[in-house]
């Protein structure tokens, strides 16, 4: 391990945090353990350089070290982190000290001739309330410092059981993936579109469900982020794709009057350069025309469309249809909307939920029918829970809905069923 200059490093540390912890026992102290590591360093270091980095690293080390009492022990862990031992302390000063070192090393740094700010991810673990020994200290410490990584950064968490409970799930699932794809733990809700002035179901959004055989029915926001993570995403989607395209089609050949098969793909998938033939053929291998798919991307993913940007097209020249989801929490433009080609518009869940109630709602929900309109962009209204919503969303001319007013995601058969009941009653 290289060395910067004036910190111990994590050898020592754990040589100190032996001989305070030991002290500690005997003078009944308690110790506090603040480990943080710099947010977004990767990006820092290719603007100034990696051969600057020991510079910057040893002003940053001086500001946590001006801005530790005297009852402290800084050390250099390594990269970017850097770890703090409070003794013969409370949690009311590893606050303290905590909110002060994070607040100092926000503050903007002239270095090489310009102003760097960074900010730090910080976690906390208390001796000897969540550990007994230096390892379980420095484990748990990190851990609540990852939380915070995954959360928001540029703060600090105190340690919490239920973190490492949370990563040992993650873990879990992370390793039981594979195993799920080749035994068929995934299942497909479907979540019927209705169009609200005929009371017929004009899609079906395909949802999937993980039915773990221990832990139970998972749902997506569970794992997939994980398999976006792992690279788990690509094979889980293609299943998906698949399965969903299969049942629309068997529902199609019994004569059910659908019009939207609506699958949802993240950005990742559409990364990778064979994913528009991957799709072309399993429509070709199900035989459902292209026409009645629409693939649904998240609004917050729509930065990165533009890499994407020609399998967007060659999958739209065949006749699939693009829809944003969650509209209205993100960052999309009109430009967005627009060069890319989108089809639908899905008015987040949010708003739905929060227009009766926000006349600042009622005008962002109006803005977006009125651009949606001008666009001729389909709209699809998301999470109607309530007979007052679902009367909203008729008086201001939303054609489309979805939500559990009208049905949950219901399995295929009962999806079957109330399409049949419907096409029955309506004949």
């Amino acid at each position: 391990m290289r060395e910067i200059a004036y910190w111990p490093n994590r050898d020592e540390l754990y040589t100190y945090l032996d001989g305070i912890i030991n002290r500690a026992n005997s003078e009944m102290w308690k110790i506090a353990l603040l480990v943080m590591d710099l947010d977004d360093f990767r990006e820092f270091c290719e603007i100034y350089g990696y051969q600057a980095i020991d510079n910057f690293l040893n002003l940053i080390g001086q500001v946590i070290k001006e801005n530790c009492p005297d009852n402290s022990w800084l050390a250099w862990l390594g990269s970017d982190e850097f770890a703090v031992v409070l003794y013969d302390t409370d949690q009311e000063q590893a606050t303290n000290v905590a909110q002060t070192i994070c607040e100092a090393v926000a503050q903007p740094i002239s270095f090489k001739g310009r102003i760097a700010q960074v900010g730090v991810s910080l976690g906390i673990s208390l001796f000897p309330v969540d550990a007994v020994d230096r390892y379980e200290l420095l484990k748990n410490a990190t851990v609540a410092m990852n939380w915070v990584k995954k959360n928001g950064k540029n703060s600090y968490r105190f340690y919490d059981r239920k973190m490492s409970e949370e990563i040992n799930r993650k873990v879990r699932l992370t390793n039981d993936f594979s195993v799920a794809l080749v035994e068929n733990q995934f299942i497909l809700y479907y979540q019927p579109q209705i169009n609200i002035f005929t009371g017929m179901i004009s899609g079906a959004e395909a949802l999937v469900r993980w039915q773990h055989p221990e832990l139970g029915l998972i749902p997506p926001g569970d794992f997939i982020p994980l398999a976006e993570e792992n690279g788990f995403i690509h094979q889980l989607g293609e299943w998906v794709l698949r399965k969903a395209c299969q049942d629309f089609y068997s529902w199609l050949e019994a004569g059910l009057p659908l019009e939207r098969l609506a699958v949802n793909v993240s950005v990742i998938q559409l990364l990778e350069s064979n994913f528009a033939p991957m799709v072309f053929s399993i429509l070709e291998e199900t035989g459902l025309d292209p026409v009645y798919l629409e693939l649904e991307i998240t609004e917050s993913q729509t930065a990165n469309l533009q890499t994407v940007k020609s399998q967007i097209e060659l999958l739209r020249e065949h006749g699939v249809r693009f829809a944003i989801d969650d509209f209205g929490t993100g960052f999309s433009s009109i430009h967005h909307l627009r060069v890319m080609g989108f089809d639908t518009i899905k008015i987040d869940k949010g708003f739905i939920h929060n227009v009766l109630h926000d006349n600042k709602d009622q005008v962002i929900v109006e803005s977006i029918l009125n651009m949606a309109h001008l666009l001729r962009l389909n709209i699809i209204a998301e999470g109607v829970e309530t007979s007052e919503q679902a009367r909203y969303v008729e008086t201001v001319k939303i054609e489309e809905v979805q939500g559990y007013y009208y049905s949950p995601p219901i399995d295929k058969d009962r999806f079957e069923n109330m399409m049949k009941e419907l096409f029955l009653t309506s004949e």
